[in-house]
């Protein structure tokens, strides 16, 4: 149901329909593909070349407004961390839910750096086999390696 609503949307609307769209990246055949294909939307919108673009994240607890570089995705799982004011924090859970996450293709040039950030890995599921991304998150802490923390996009095996 959700795929015909989705290819409705596109046929009556074109291609710029499905920016509109938040993706769950897990229900993908490729979430890869899907993150390559955000850049490259970008680059060709603003007339940019893909290694002058840089992707940034940002956490929701509902949908946002995107602008033209944005695109937005649902559904992630954090896996020994949790994010709280606009940080990511170390925690005892073991899993929580990114509700809404806005991934971003900004120009390296124009990145303004804030404070302290760590780099996560972004896997299809809990087997952590495949890696589909790595995300910089805002951060005060500096346990997550050692705590093995991750980013998944299903929590599905």
């Amino acid at each position: 149901a959700v795929v015909s609503t989705q290819s409705t949307g596109a046929a009556q609307k074109g291609a710029t329909a499905l920016k509109e769209l938040t993706v769950w990246l897990g229900g993908l055949f490729s979430q890869e593909a899907y993150v390559t294909a955000t850049r490259q939307t970008v680059a060709q919108v603003k007339g940019y070349s893909l290694e002058e673009l840089k992707l940034q994240v940002s956490i929701h607890d509902s949908p946002v407004d995107l602008d033209s570089n944005s695109f937005g995705i649902s559904g992630l799982k954090l896996m020994g961390a949790r994010h709280e004011g606009g940080k990511l924090k170390v925690t005892e859970d073991i899993m929580s839910d990114l509700v809404y996450t806005k991934i971003s293709w900004i120009r390296i040039c124009d990145v303004k750096e804030v404070g302290k950030k760590i780099t996560l890995p972004v896997y299809l599921n809990n087997m952590r086999t495949i890696l589909v991304e790595t995300l910089d998150f805002p951060t005060d802490e500096d346990k997550f390696y050692q705590r093995g923390v991750a980013i998944l996009c299903t929590s599905l095996s």
